[in-house]
């Protein structure tokens, strides 16, 4: 063989791996540019750039020459008459099939390369889009909350969550596991639940902190919205009358309803079974079944079964507090454990950090640390400890840490208070 330097040398055989090798030219080629010297000689002279880039050297012993080497389109012929394929009426005599090495060698170079997959690059698109079925079976895995914000923010995923709404109910089967209570199947569509779930602001004034969810009510309201838009069972009675002036307060069992305590509290779903606490409705829902009873005693004209009617609609009430007191007591549970979390991953943090501090030269204890108000807001954070909490403290420890040395330290006797909130005065101090 022949090296970029002109210089001939041997290589030693080998034994192959998949047959025998393939036979190698005996032509260089210079990938490189013309530059230099050699490109304005060959310039001047009128020769052509190939001329340069194309090198041919004297025959090697052993090594064929580029024309005593089997022509491409023999070795198609081949591949072609392997894998049984016609040549067509213009093609030349097949040869006889090909000896078992040959036929090895030319199998293998016809075999199909698989093409690489999809680089994603950022701010490039990608050439082959992903079709509607694959984004289906992404979307199912995702968070109900990022598929509401999607919605939100993207036109094209507005379209697709619109046209396809199993796709909240897969979604919150995946992310819950099933332990989120099932929506009532005659007041909310999949997507009003993860609505009311996930979202954020007033329904009605549009605060964006409002998150609280009146299960009982189907709404997300603020406090002022809330009180603005219920009436008290007492003074609602003026607004149970029909076309006569008649009273239909019977028809309260037809409304759904929520408590208030005597602060104007929410407290759960209706109606109240003590008289410290109040039972309240909505006034467009007590306006709306008034007047389609109203409606329907015209339209039915004498007698007409006003059981029936009510009974479809105590039975969608009915639905309604049931679903809704599931809600309520989901979300105590989910807040009661999130706490719980929340108080293990604050311990670790003091842990972590009390053993950390301990190393440090000079070293700082827990009594110093606990003076020290970088400490007491990075043990505040409900998030597990790790190195880089730990290295985004450590020089705001050792400074304050310094500060409280230089100012005569930690007081030595603290009195302490009980953590439970009351105003009992501890023992210590007497």
């Amino acid at each position: 063989m022949v090296n970029s330097k002109h210089a001939a040398f041997k290589v030693n055989k080998q034994t192959p791996a998949n047959g025998p090798p393939p036979q190698a030219y005996s032509t260089v080629i210079n990938c490189r540019k013309p530059a230099g010297k050699r490109a304005l000689a060959l310039k001047e002279r009128g020769g052509d750039v190939k001329e340069l880039r194309t090198l041919r050297f004297t025959k090697i012993p052993g090594v064929p020459c580029p024309e005593q080497l089997p022509q491409k389109r023999k070795f198609l012929d081949d591949v072609d008459l392997a894998f049984g394929v016609d040549q067509g009426p213009f093609a030349k005599k097949a040869c006889t099939a090909p000896t078992s090495s040959d036929g090895r060698r030319s199998l293998i170079a016809a075999k199909p390369s698989t093409g690489m997959p999809t680089k994603f690059r950022r701010g490039k698109s990608v050439s082959k889009p992903l079709d509607l079925d694959s984004w289906f079976t992404i979307l199912s895995f995702s968070d109900p909350a990022q598929l509401l914000e999607m919605r939100a923010k993207i036109p094209s995923c507005y379209r697709f969550l619109r046209d396809n709404p199993m796709l909240w109910k897969h979604s919150r089967d995946y992310y819950y596991r099933g332990t989120l209570p099932d929506l009532p199947p005659h007041e909310l569509t999949e997507f009003q639940y993860a609505h009311l779930r996930h979202g954020h602001g007033c329904m009605s004034c549009g605060t964006p902190s409002t998150r609280k969810t009146y299960w009982a009510f189907l709404r997300r309201w603020c406090k002022s919205c809330l009180q603005s838009k219920t009436i008290k069972e007492v003074d609602a009675i003026d607004l149970f009358k029909d076309q006569k002036g008649e009273d239909v307060s019977f028809l309260q069992k037809c409304l759904p309803s929520g408590i208030f305590d005597s602060w104007g509290n929410f407290v759960g779903v209706g109606p109240a079974a003590t008289l410290s606490y109040k039972t309240v409705y909505l006034i467009s829902d007590v306006n709306a079944l008034v007047a389609e009873y109203n409606q329907e005693s015209i339209v039915k004209g004498g007698p007409w079964d006003m059981r029936t009617w009510m009974a479809a609609k105590t039975q969608v009430v009915e639905e309604r507090h049931q679903f809704a007191r599931k809600m309520e007591l989901w979300e105590d549970s989910t807040r009661a454990s999130k706490s719980f979390e929340h108080l293990a991953k604050k311990q670790a943090r003091k842990e972590y950090f009390a053993e950390k501090a301990a190393h440090l030269s000079p070293p700082v204890y827990l009594r110093d640390m606990e003076c020290c108000p970088s400490y007491r807001r990075a043990v505040a954070i409900p998030k597990e400890p790790n190195m880089t909490s730990w290295l985004q403290l450590k020089p705001k420890l050792e400074k304050e840490a310094a500060d409280l040395r230089a100012t005569g330290g930690a007081p030595s006797q603290l009195p302490t208070f009980p953590m439970s909130g009351t105003s009992t005065p501890c023992t210590d101090l007497y």
